[in-house]
């Protein structure tokens, strides 16, 4: 009686799945046939409503202002960071002639000879031996600066060119940012290096070149034949 009753139970149970399978099959059947029996005019209605609430869902245009600023952001760090490092770089264009005048100057006679105590029974170099051996050693020590700001600059402006050739959040035409880097052109940091700029293309004429480029990009635009003689915004406003 018992097996009889479990055969039973699994017969139900059986019957109950068969019955979902097919119910899913039908309403996927159905859904196919609407779809591909559907006219033209329905489908284009349905997909208008469909793209409505996605818009709803993902605002499109809060998504693309969040990627302009997170473009700006990295680009005006590195801008910032280009005009230090060419301001610092700058002033070590001439260290070639500035040290050799140390040098023959004897500037560097009142240097010490190491960090370590000197041993007092250890004779003595003779001063032009001492002068020659702190040249060598303020030369490295600039040659070795030097090749660290250029590096730092050429990371900085790998990243602003990047940014600015493959601007594909459009951060560029932002008139918001336009005028942070205006803003940031007028500043004191900006002066400086503008002070330094000669001395800069002078020793480094090609990173010169691209930082120029760089920074050129954010000047005012000169007025164009095909420009429209009235302002589109103010006659829009208006």
């Amino acid at each position: 009686m018992i097996k009889i009753i479990r055969n039973n139970g699994r017969i139900i149970v059986l019957a109950g799945v068969l019955i979902i399978l097919s119910s899913q099959w039908a309403a996927a059947e159905s859904l196919y046939e609407y779809y591909t029996s559907a006219s033209a005019k329905t489908l284009k209605t349905e997909t208008v409503e469909m793209g409505k609430e996605l818009s709803a869902t993902f605002n499109q245009k809060g998504i693309s202002s969040c990627q302009q600023k997170i473009d700006f952001a990295d680009y005006y760090s590195n801008l910032k960071k280009l005009v230090l490092y060419s301001s610092k770089l700058a002033t070590y264009s001439e260290y070639g002639k500035d040290l050799r005048f140390a040098r023959d100057n004897e500037v560097f006679k009142g240097l010490p000879e190491e960090t370590g105590a000197t041993i007092k029974s250890e004779p003595q170099p003779d001063r032009k031996d001492f002068v020659n051996k702190k040249y060598g050693e303020m030369k490295k020590n600039v040659e070795e600066e030097i090749e660290t700001y250029i590096d730092l600059i050429k990371l900085s402006l790998d990243a602003c060119e990047t940014l600015t050739q493959n601007d594909l959040s459009g951060f560029a035409e932002n008139q918001k940012f336009q005028d942070r880097v205006v803003d940031f052109k007028r500043g004191k940091e900006y002066r400086h290096y503008l002070e330094k700029r000669g001395r800069l293309a002078e020793k480094w004429p090609l990173l010169n070149a691209r930082i120029s480029i760089q920074l050129s990009l954010w000047d005012p635009r000169s007025a164009s034949p095909d420009d429209p003689l009235i302002n589109t915004k103010i006659a829009g406003a208006i």
